[in-house]
């Protein structure tokens, strides 16, 4: 039973408090209404002062301008036609708003034909063995049909400067490459001798 007492007071006590903090709460509320209608009127008074309205009502007489549109007095003619003076001249309107284009001739510009000139091609001319002191031949021949085979042989290998000369004997040579370079050309012979080619490396200075 006492819990049962405790927990009344309790509600009472939060339902008091919530009253008590609307009733705070419409308090505020009331005086920020009050407030704004104090500046409300403020602000109205401000202007009646600042802007204040003319009596219309009046029997002053109005005052008019030099009022450039006003209808001025129609003029009578000989024959009895009233002409209005505020009645602009007319012109002809036509020529005004569809004025005559004239229009140039559209310039033509003349076309630049442009000349290629052919282009030359020169044959390749085929270095051949070289020259130089140091000589390297594939081979030796009596007839020139076996030096013409060993020819194809090497330049199938890669040697396509190689060349049939023919010795001071008669004979017919297959030369490979022609140096001033020893080494170049022994590692050239070697190559070839690798390669199954009977090859060697002769001094073109050396007197036979």
């Amino acid at each position: 039973m006492k819990t049962n007492s405790l927990l009344t007071y309790l509600l009472y006590a939060l339902l008091a408090t919530l009253l008590l903090a609307a009733g705070y709460k419409a308090c505020q509320m009331q005086k920020e209404k009050q407030s704004k209608a104090a500046e409300e009127k403020e602000w109205q008074e401000t202007l009646r002062k600042l802007y204040p309205q003319s009596d219309t009502t009046g029997g002053g007489s109005a005052y008019i301008g030099n009022d450039q549109t006003a209808k001025q007095p129609a003029t009578v003619t000989k024959d009895g036609i009233e002409v209005d003076q505020t009645t602009p001249a007319t012109t002809n309107t036509a020529t005004q708003q569809n004025p005559v284009k004239t229009t140039a001739p559209p310039t033509t510009t003349p076309k630049t034909t442009t000349t290629t000139t052919p282009k030359t091609t020169t044959a390749k001319t085929v270095a051949g063995a070289g020259t130089g002191r140091w000589e390297v031949r594939a081979g030796t021949f009596t007839y020139k049909e076996g030096a013409r085979e060993r020819l194809e042989q090497v330049i199938k290998m890669g040697y396509t400067s190689a060349e049939i000369s023919k010795t001071p004997s008669g004979k017919y040579a297959v030369i490979v490459l022609r140096t001033n370079n020893k080494d170049k050309a022994i590692q050239t012979g070697d190559q070839l001798e690798k390669r199954g080619v009977d090859a060697f490396v002769s001094d073109r200075n050396k007197k036979k």
